[in-house]
């Protein structure tokens, strides 16, 4: 399903060269002669992050930050977190049932709970462990994501800056203290003998302080747990309705799919094609480190900024076929990713990628993951998901990105 949103350039990349064909975006991710251009207005909540650094500084910090994404350590966050979460979140959705014996929910909050343990797990942030305190922490993420992000708001930007940076302090006095302290505690034990490095806690804030630059400022950990607490959830939190809805859709034309629905393979395409389709990131910025002449002659002078336009890029025929604009669990992609740039290029590739996709294409439980978008989707199926046909999902008005701010569900198998 494809919408306006999709076709628009957003505000923040007008006047500045779009490249929307696959070939060219990913000669420029790839290439070395350029160096990040975006989050500007970000930078309170991302600056020096992993996201905004590059070359040998990303490099380095890419390798510390490497085994949080292990197969085994995957394997855990999955089995041990992710699975028994995804079942509890929906257990709760029971004691929503109505009085006719409905359980309706919104998926794009139900999502987000699901989640926002994994979250706290990879980053390091501890006391998500009741249901208060959970959507306590996911009120936290869902605001630092809007600052995160906030190139793509509406609102004022400079507002929603001044506004998110105040509402991050009470996260910091919440969570982020306490589980610093916690952190720094285990590590001086661990220094003193009296711990084993393998009873240290497996999460970004542990490595980083573990393994300390002097080099960083001090709120440098804080600015990489937002990355991480946001990234962790947002490419699922806004993968899954528009899965839902493309598979509701395919499913309408393409019955004798329907029940494959509960096929792990087929819902890993299927979220690989709505991924493709529906990007996390629809845009990064560039900067050019030198004059650049690209394969096709575009020629690009030192310091100009040019914009990758990911969702044209992902629907490139020549890459995706001549149905490129359209969702397909089938489409080869023999020539590219099947998600296309939703995790970027280059050496800025989304480190956490397999959280999301998973590590191989068919996994039980004992090998292997499946990813946060198949398991959650897999869960969906079983909980008997449907559109509520009296209250059809509504897109955000916060932002010009394509993000549903409302998807009313009900769940006929609970």
């Amino acid at each position: 399903m494809e919408t306006i949103r999709d076709l628009i350039p957003p505000p923040h990349i007008e006047g500045i060269k779009h490249f929307v064909d696959f070939a060219s975006v990913d000669e420029i991710l790839r290439s070395k002669n350029f160096r990040q251009g975006s989050h500007q207005e970000s930078q309170p909540f991302f600056g020096d992050s992993l996201l905004t650094i590059d070359q040998d500084a990303h490099f380095e910090r890419r390798r510390l930050q490497a085994p949080l994404f292990r197969k085994e350590a995957l394997e855990y966050y999955e089995h041990k977190e992710l699975l028994p979460l995804i079942e509890s979140a929906l257990q709760e959705c029971k004691e929503t049932r109505n009085e006719s014996g409905e359980v309706r929910a919104d998926l794009c909050a139900l999502v987000r709970t699901m989640l926002a343990r994994i979250s706290a797990v990879t980053t390091g942030i501890d006391g998500v462990d009741s249901q208060e305190r959970t959507d306590a922490f996911r009120t936290y993420i869902e605001q630092l994501g809007t600052g995160a992000t906030v190139e793509w708001s509406t609102e004022d930007h400079s507002t929603v800056i001044s506004r998110i940076l105040k509402i991050r302090e009470g996260f910091v006095d919440e969570f982020y203290n306490p589980s610093v302290a916690r952190r720094l505690d285990l590590i001086n034990k661990f220094r003193s003998g009296d711990l084993s490095e393998d009873d240290l806690p497996r999460d970004l804030l542990t490595l980083m302080y573990l393994h300390w630059n002097d080099d960083w400022d001090d709120e440098l950990p804080l600015r990489e747990a937002t990355l991480y607490l946001v990234a962790s959830s947002q490419t699922t939190t806004h993968a899954i309705p528009h899965l839902m809805i493309h598979l509701h859709e395919w499913f309408e034309e393409h019955p004798e799919d329907y029940e494959k629905r509960f096929d792990r393979e087929f819902l890993k395409r299927a979220g690989h094609e709505a991924i493709r389709l529906h990007l996390p990131s629809p845009a990064l910025l560039r900067i050019a480190l030198k004059d650049v002449t690209l394969s096709n002659g575009v020629e690009i002078s030192e310091g100009e900024r040019v914009a990758c336009l990911f969702t044209p890029a992902n629907r490139d025929e020549k890459v995706f076929g001549a149905d490129a604009r359209k969702f397909n669990p089938y489409r080869d992609t023999a020539n590219a990713k099947p998600w296309g740039f939703a995790f970027g290029g280059g050496e800025h590739t989304c480190i956490g990628r397999t959280l999301v996709t998973g590590l191989s294409a068919r996994t039980d439980n004992d090998d292997g993951t499946d990813g946060t978008l198949v398991n959650i989707a897999h869960a969906l199926f079983r909980a008997g998901i449907q559109l509520d046909p009296n209250d059809l999902p509504t897109y955000t008005e916060l932002s010009h990105h394509d993000a549903y701010g409302r998807f009313p569900i009900i769940l006929k198998d609970l």
